[in-house]
């Protein structure tokens, strides 16, 4: 009988590079969210609020609205408890589009975590 290798292998986990901002870009992009927020707040639809605010750079506005996204899901669903399906229905953007946002908040979060726990041992009280 083989035994099996006691040693567990780390999980292999997604890697994210979150982008450090010039002075320029984060005026950019502080500007470009509170427009966002202020068309979002007035009724305005998720396309709506982004054609609020134009950005020149394509990179940077791409980095600026999925993480509007974001943070749209961060206060609506967990801070006030608003079904994904509803905020869909609110933004006007495809179920799919906010719970693929929603997994890779969730995917973004744990790597995150591991990388800031990455050779510490836990102690718990179970």
């Amino acid at each position: 009988m083989k035994k099996k290798n006691p040693v567990k292998k780390k999980a292999d986990m997604p890697e994210f590079a979150f982008k450090e901002f010039s002075p320029e870009e984060n005026r950019i992009y502080v500007e470009a969210v509170e427009k966002f927020r202020d068309a979002i707040t007035t009724g305005k639809t998720l396309r709506q609020a982004y054609e609020s605010y134009a950005i020149v750079d394509k990179e940077l506005e791409s980095l600026v609205r999925a993480d509007f996204l974001k943070i749209m899901i961060a206060e609506r669903h967990f801070s006030l408890h608003e079904s994904l399906e509803d905020m869909a229905k609110t933004l006007d953007v495809s179920l799919d589009l906010i719970k693929h946002t929603h997994a890779r908040m969730l995917q973004e979060v744990g790597v995150t975590a591991a990388s800031q726990l990455d050779g510490i041992v836990p102690v718990t009280n179970d």
